[in-house]
């Protein structure tokens, strides 16, 4: 059997898998790239847009007008830390935070949608949080 073939393959899977990685983690789309960006990133002209600001233990968005009230972390607060890093895209420091913080509220701006569904993965995981 010629390995090649077999090297080719790995390659492109390789290939696959970094393009849905930096599509998951970084929201970068290779379908759509705008090369005008892309030519300003290059020259050091480009200002990549804030997606969310942190500003002490709120996270705002800019996608709507709800807020997430944090009103129990219940027993595992490690796991609450764990699933808010993961759906905020947070440091651990500032979940921690957030955490330490209960009660209050912890997101705002915040879409409709983006609330609902970061509702109930906190609730999964055992906290109460409110949407306001």
């Amino acid at each position: 059997m010629d390995m090649r073939f077999f090297y080719a393959a790995l390659a492109i899977m390789a290939i696959v898998f970094l393009r849905e990685f930096l599509r998951r983690r970084y929201g970068f789309d290779m379908d759509n790239v705008n090369m005008q960006k892309l030519k300003a990133l290059f020259s050091g002209k480009f200002k990549p847009e804030k997606k969310s600001d942190i500003e002490g233990n709120v996270i705002k968005r800019t996608s709507g007008e709800k807020s997430l009230y944090l009103a129990d972390t219940g027993a595992n607060k490690a796991t609450v830390m764990a699933t808010l890093r993961q759906i905020t895209g947070v440091d651990y420091n500032t979940a921690k935070n957030i955490v330490n913080a209960v009660p209050g509220v912890f997101m705002t701006n915040v879409s409709e949608k983006e609330a609902d569904l970061t509702k109930k993965a906190l609730e999964f995981v055992g906290a109460k949080v409110e949407i306001r």
